[in-house]
């Protein structure tokens, strides 16, 4: 360091950091104030590498081009956090000395601004509480809504459903092909309708908190095989061939059979109302070291990935796409076989590309397996089934 004892003495016992560089800028000496504030090490860097969010280098012969004045230099600091310095620089010789003290104003003003901020926070932060507050509240009336709307909506929709079935079943036969045409329409728009309503109620219970599972010892080919049986009618009229490709290995589930059952007569409704006329529908599952993997699959338009996104979301696939009728949907469906999915300890997955048609399916933990009470003999792992 320098022989001259005041500067000696500033940089070995006082507050203020000081530091000593060459005629490149880089530091040469530094005393313990400065080691201690910005932190080792500093001797034989750069004078630069101790700025703050520098984002370029500053020659320190340019910037010794207007040393007149004292700067405010923003520098990193041990304690991680930012440190403005008021400095100014002396030349000794060929070196310079670079002094930085805290600025005092400056500091008073940073004080004040995150006083500023942190009122202002706290501000926000009771308002974000109060407006949680009441979206939870309107939230609880929307859901005691659609579950009493649902519920007053069940019963007419079922006796339209019935009336048509019996006038279909008794006196269809003697109707004229239009007047058929027109039973067809009220059943389908009516069964369409109860759809809709039994998804109303699903999901004023599932945000309600209300959502439980009946978990049990469950034969997931008669599961599948039920699903299959609600929907084989509307794949018939529609021509659809509906192949299955099940892993009968491990038949036994430790599910709610009645809520998987559920998820699976949505997504092969689904692959069905968005496949051509005279496709076809692939319903597979495997049993994985990882995971219980169920999937369908369908020949239709497919989707792209910004549709993707919107799916498994209450009121949005209805954005998506349409369906093959040119219906559109709510939305519903989806939504909530993911929350049935994710309450068994799974996960709801897509995989699409436009043209290429669609897999939609759902995983389980491989823990949900149980051992088989009983096999048919008639269970064949390789056999492949064919609906429709």
């Amino acid at each position: 360091m320098s022989n001259d004892p005041e500067r000696r003495f500033l940089a070995l016992s006082t507050s203020v950091v000081a530091l000593r560089l060459d005629a490149a800028g880089i530091i040469r000496a530094a005393n313990p104030h400065a080691l201690h504030l910005i932190g080792a090490p500093l001797v034989g860097q750069p004078w630069h590498a101790m700025l703050l969010n520098f984002a370029g280098v500053i020659p320190f012969a340019d910037w010794l081009a207007d040393t007149a004045r004292p700067r405010l230099l923003n520098v990193h600091t041990t304690a991680g956090l930012p440190q403005t310095l008021e400095v100014t620089v002396e030349p000794d010789g060929a070196d310079h000395w670079l002094f930085g003290e805290i600025n005092a104003t400056e500091q008073a003003r940073l004080g004040r601004e995150v006083l500023e901020l942190n009122h202002e926070l706290n501000n926000l932060t009771r308002e974000l509480a109060l407006k949680n507050d009441e979206l939870g509240k309107l939230n609880a009336l929307k859901n005691q809504f659609l579950g009493m709307a649902a519920h007053d909506l069940r019963k007419p929709t079922g006796l339209i459903l019935s009336y048509a079935e019996f006038l279909i079943d008794e006196v269809g036969s003697s109707l004229s092909a239009e007047h058929q045409d027109f039973l067809q329409t009220i059943h389908s728009a009516a069964a369409r309708m109860r759809g809709v309503v039994d998804d109303f109620l699903d999901v004023s219970l599932i945000e309600a908190g209300r959502f439980s599972l009946d978990e049990q010892s469950t034969d997931m080919a008669n599961v599948a095989h039920a699903a299959l049986k609600l929907v084989s009618l509307i794949a018939t009229r529609r021509g659809i061939q509906i192949t299955t490709q099940l892993d009968t290995t491990n038949r036994h589930w430790f599910v709610d059979g009645a809520k998987i059952e559920q998820v699976l007569t949505n997504l092969l409704s689904n692959a069905i109302e968005h496949s051509p006329e005279g496709g076809m529908v692939t319903l597979a599952s495997q049993c994985l070291p990882t995971e219980l993997r169920v999937q369908v699959t369908d020949r239709g338009a497919g989707m792209t990935t910004e549709q993707q996104q919107r799916l498994f979301q209450s009121f949005a696939s209805g954005q998506a796409a349409r369906k093959s009728t040119g219906e559109r949907s709510i939305g519903l469906g989806l939504a909530i076989a993911r929350k049935i999915i994710e309450a068994h300890g799974g996960r709801m997955f897509v995989s699409s590309e436009p043209g290429q048609g669609s897999v939609f399916g759902f995983t389980l933990p491989p823990e949900r397996l149980r051992p088989a009470r009983t096999i048919t003999p008639s269970a064949n792992p390789n056999q492949e089934q064919q609906h429709g």
